[in-house]
């Protein structure tokens, strides 16, 4: 509890005063060039099209031949989440002053991490465009624009890196969500162990790199209104408020599908399936029963869950 009061405490003083060592951080901030920015964002979405190429090259599980493309975007953006989160989370250890300079923090480690993201949606986006997916998934294509927008105009000002670092952290999260995903694509049964305990790793990971983060920064926006133009204040309210009730569905729904459901499908209490997993989990207590979502009606919930 103590560290936990000593880390809000940095991070109110670092959003409430200016650092005391201000000046090192602008003198880095003018050492980084932003062209070397956009060339690393180049370099990301290229990095991503290989990946591509390369999954492409494999092919998916038979059973999903026609959901080649939603299998190959899906894997994709779990490779992003997995080198993302790792790399995010990397940056909190080595840096852990971001905590304490959330408005000034700059290195090129920080700086290019943000840039390798960014480089992903861009690539998502185009991915969308190229395979004629801009209707079918306009929600996806708007959360794109938002995330790019704001992730493009801290990468030109140079500024607010250690609050995208923030919001990155959800990434950790994303890989376990996608790893779920993926396991019902190919057809997992419900009550396969493997299945059970990443389900479990993906609610827990939710609540602390989800719901942590959204906090984080819903509570810090409120401290750093005068640091910011009105404009972007208001666009990042606007976002949070979006994330917010956003992320608070999509746990419900994953909590109803994981916990408050029996093996058959049919309705089950939250002690029934801890008793159930337990076994699974630790006596292999399982059977090849119920399969989560049917591989020819995956689209909407992949493509719901991939991007909130």
């Amino acid at each position: 509890m103590a560290d936990m009061h000593e880390n809000g405490s940095n991070i109110r003083d670092g959003i409430m005063m200016e650092p005391d060592n201000d000046s090192e951080y602008e003198e880095m901030r003018n050492s980084i060039q932003y062209r070397h920015g956009i060339y690393f964002i180049l370099c990301s979405i290229l990095f991503f099209q290989c990946v591509n190429w390369i999954i492409k090259s494999q092919g998916p599980p038979k059973s999903l031949r026609h959901d080649e493309w939603k299998w190959r975007n899906l894997y994709v953006s779990w490779v992003h989440s997995f080198f993302c989160s790792v790399w995010t989370m990397s940056s909190f250890i080595c840096y852990p002053e971001v905590f304490g300079n959330l408005l000034t923090h700059i290195n090129r480690y920080t700086y290019f991490n943000v840039c390798f993201a960014l480089g992903y949606f861009f690539y998502d986006f185009l991915d969308l465009i190229v395979n004629h997916k801009v209707f079918e998934m306009w929600e996806v294509i708007l959360h794109h624009i938002v995330v790019t927008g704001m992730l493009y105009y801290n990468i030109h000002i140079k500024s607010n890196i250690a609050f995208n670092l923030i919001a990155l952290s959800v990434e950790v999260n994303t890989f376990f969500l996608h790893w779920r995903k993926l396991l019902q694509m190919v057809g997992t049964p419900y009550n396969n162990r493997q299945y059970t305990i990443i389900k479990y790793i993906n609610l827990s990971s939710f609540i602390v790199f989800r719901f942590g983060p959204l906090i984080a920064i819903t509570t810090a926006i409120f401290f750093w209104r005068l640091k910011v133009s009105m404009f972007y204040y208001i666009c990042i309210c606007i976002s949070m408020v979006i994330m917010d009730i956003l992320n608070i569905i999509l746990f419900k729904r994953l909590f109803k599908s994981d916990v408050l459901r029996s093996h058959d499908g049919t309705r089950s209490t939250a002690l029934q399936t801890f008793k159930r997993d337990f076994r699974i989990v630790f006596y292999n207590d399982g059977d090849n029963g119920y399969v989560p979502v049917a591989n020819n009606n995956v689209s909407k919930t992949v493509e719901n869950e991939k991007k909130e």
